[in-house]
């Protein structure tokens, strides 16, 4: 049942993130159910799966509908992230060698090809460049926590693409931060990722609604 739920869930997400399912747009049951060619039990769970990462909302006498976005929230995602990703590196960053580094490197160059413009594989790229990461430092907890941060960011990210039409300009390359790790330059990491979050946030209030 969790493999069907997690399927379904996923072709929802999808549905989301391209804009086919519409921020706002009433989510029935009924119509879902032969959309996606499912039972209610599993859509059911799916949704609530969905809720808890901040793509459905329910509201009593409506049901659930796909959430909006909002700017308050986009900038509440980055910062939790930038503070996550802080963490994470300040306590990886002196475990790290030199075939990890070359690992991350190699993700690097994934995120930032024009695959790395569709929201879904840069979120799952990025989710396996923090699995590498943290790879020796066992902090379970905190890889758990940036995962679930991703799920939330997602939708976000493919609308910041939609919108930047791919790119922020006066953002940084996470190359940067791979010559930062190369050189165990955690003052110079810093600076890149600040220098990323900060056109991140440019970009969300210069965008985005309340």
């Amino acid at each position: 049942m969790s493999t069907l739920v997690e399927k379904i869930a996923q072709a929802i997400r999808e549905d989301i993130f391209r804009g086919a399912l519409a921020p706002g747009e009433p989510l029935k049951q009924v119509e879902l159910a032969n959309r996606y060619g499912v039972s209610p039990i599993p859509l059911r769970e799916a949704l609530q799966r969905l809720q808890v990462e901040g793509l459905v909302e329910y509201f009593a006498y409506r049901g659930a509908i796909v959430a909006r976005m909002k700017r308050g929230e986009a900038a509440d995602i980055a910062d939790v992230r930038n503070a996550l990703e802080a963490l994470a590196f300040q306590i990886a960053l002196p475990k790290l060698d030199d075939e990890q580094i070359d690992t991350l490197a190699a993700i690097t160059e994934e995120l930032e090809s024009p695959r790395g413009m569709e929201a879904s594989f840069f979120m799952e790229r990025l989710n396996h460049y923090y699995e590498v990461l943290l790879s020796r430092s066992d902090r379970p907890l905190l890889l758990e926590m940036i995962q679930t941060n991703l799920k939330r960011a997602t939708r976000y990210y493919a609308e910041v693409v939609r919108l930047s039409q791919g790119r922020l300009t006066d953002a940084p390359s996470r190359r940067t931060y791979v010559e930062a790790m190369r050189a165990r330059d955690m003052t110079m990491l810093t600076d890149n990722m600040q220098a990323l979050h900060a056109a991140y946030v440019r970009f969300i209030e210069a965008n985005f609604e309340d």
